[in-house]
């Protein structure tokens, strides 16, 4: 079972906007829309005009990928051929690498929004490095730097309100406030 953090778009402004406070990181989508290239994302703003673009379009779910810079790991950009082919297309971009932080947004109904942060461990890195050479040395990464931000923000995530299991397409809609959840509980 997935769980993500019931938060507010204005959390989620919030949520980014604390993204871009240490040192500016290298944004894009985690996967591009079929038959496209990933799309970049130079500034908080932007991030937040795709996810507002997305809860407006119906879609149910959105990833981001983070790099920064004092990371020092490679990063690269997959291309996915669809076999067969999907909507009439034949491949979609995928973010790869070993320490990417992945900002996943699940929008539901009512405008609903769950956000959950996600991350490779240097253990996880370590345990799948022979499956992917392309990826290049898990050792290329700084791994302490990599774990900063991802702590910092899913700490900062998980203050934002309460965690539930990720609202499915079909799913009834949880509560749109964080504060309005029956699941809320103040944390003492």
């Amino acid at each position: 079972m997935t769980l993500a953090t019931i938060i507010s778009f204005s959390d989620f402004g919030i949520l980014v906007e604390s993204a871009f406070q240490a040192e500016t990181p290298v944004v894009s989508s985690s996967e591009s829309d079929l038959g496209e290239a990933l799309q970049r994302f130079a500034n908080p703003a932007e991030i937040q005009a795709k996810a507002a673009a997305c809860a407006a379009a119906g879609v149910h779910n959105y990833a981001f990928g983070l790099w920064y810079p004092s990371m020092k790991g490679p990063v690269h950009e997959r291309k996915v051929i669809l076999d067969p082919p999907r909507e009439g297309k034949t491949f979609r971009h995928s973010l790869a690498g070993w320490g990417i932080i992945h900002l996943h947004l699940y929008f539901t109904p009512h405008n609903g929004l769950q956000c959950r942060v996600l991350v490779n461990s240097k253990d996880r890195a370590l345990s799948r490095q022979e499956r992917h050479p392309e990826l290049g040395p898990v050792s290329e990464w700084d791994w302490g730097v990599v774990e900063a931000y991802a702590f910092r923000l899913s700490r900062r995530l998980a203050s934002m309100g309460p965690t539930a299991p990720v609202a499915q397409p079909a799913a009834p809609a949880p509560a749109t406030g964080p504060r309005d959840s029956p699941l809320y509980k103040k944390k003492k």
